[in-house]
């Protein structure tokens, strides 16, 4: 398996989360609230990504 799928599939997340909010806010079918909490976890979901990539560049070293 894959030792960055995970990342990619975090990136994914990230990406289709950013996409949607763009989306439904742009149909006016999403508040504005409801359009930062998914905002909020997109960006969680890439800090989790990043955190992975610095854990794997410190086994390396």
């Amino acid at each position: 398996m894959n030792k960055f799928l995970p990342l990619l599939v975090f990136r994914c997340v990230a990406l289709g989360l950013g996409l949607g909010v763009l989306t439904l806010l742009g149909m006016d079918k999403i508040a504005t609230e409801e359009a930062i909490w998914l905002l909020a976890l997109a960006v969680t979901c890439l800090a989790a990504c990043s955190l992975g990539e610095n854990s794997k560049n410190q086994k390396k070293k």
